[in-house]
């Protein structure tokens, strides 16, 4: 371990209410490693299994999946401070089907799911809250799933972004607020055509339902 990971307890909520100078000691017990990413380099390949999950230090990362015909889509972005596939590492499935790509140059710590759910040695204070942090984190994971299957499951373009704008809008408790995608990752989100939603955005700016300027919306009608 060459980085000072201190800051880290008070920045991601997987390391929430562990002390910052215990840190350091827990990371090598966990043989916690480091890897730099350059865009476009694989962290997960599809077709493999997965036994880590990674938190994102800096920079960008995206799972990946693939249709019948090649297409490769977009599933979702996770930006720093963010968990990846720790579903799929606790899960201890053989063979996953999607892929984990840099979308920018990235710097990731990769945690081993066996060494947190199976220690060799006993467990210390500090490893029973990071155990606790990914029981909480799995919830998140499930709830966030939840809501995005709610969303894909209206059947217009229109339908599936404005029950996104809400959400986002009652989740952040604002009408204003920037979402985290860019045109083409919010129609990766929403499992939708870039050209269709666009297209929706711009008819509902012109029925003076929201105003949008790149990643940023506001909702106009009292929805």
């Amino acid at each position: 371990m060459y980085r000072n990971y201190t800051t880290l307890p008070a920045m991601c909520k997987l390391f929430e209410g562990i002390p910052s100078e215990k840190i350091s000691d827990l990371f090598s017990r966990l043989a916690v490693s480091e890897v730099v990413l350059r865009k476009g380099e694989m962290l997960f390949k599809s077709g493999t299994k997965i036994t880590d999950f990674a938190v994102i230090i800096s920079g960008r990362l995206a799972i990946l999946s693939y249709d019948a015909d090649g297409k490769r889509k977009i599933i979702e972005y996770f930006e720093p401070m963010d968990t990846v596939a720790i579903s799929l590492a606790v899960a201890d499935i053989q063979s996953v089907a999607i892929s984990v790509e840099a979308r920018q140059d990235s710097e990731v710590i990769l945690f081993n799911a066996n060494r947190i759910l199976n220690p060799a040695a006993k467990l210390t204070e500090e490893h029973v809250r990071l155990l606790r942090n990914i029981t909480r984190e799995l919830a998140r994971k499930t709830v966030h799933l939840g809501r995005k299957m709610r969303i894909i499951s209206s059947r217009t373009t229109s339908e599936r972004l404005m029950k996104y704008l809400i959400e986002e809008s009652v989740r952040r408790g604002s009408k204003e607020f920037d979402i985290p995608y860019d045109r083409q990752a919010l129609a990766d989100y929403l499992c939708v055509d870039r050209s269709a939603l666009s297209s929706e955005i711009g008819k509902l700016i012109d029925k003076g339902v929201i105003e949008s300027r790149k990643n940023h919306f506001k909702l106009l009608e009292n929805l």
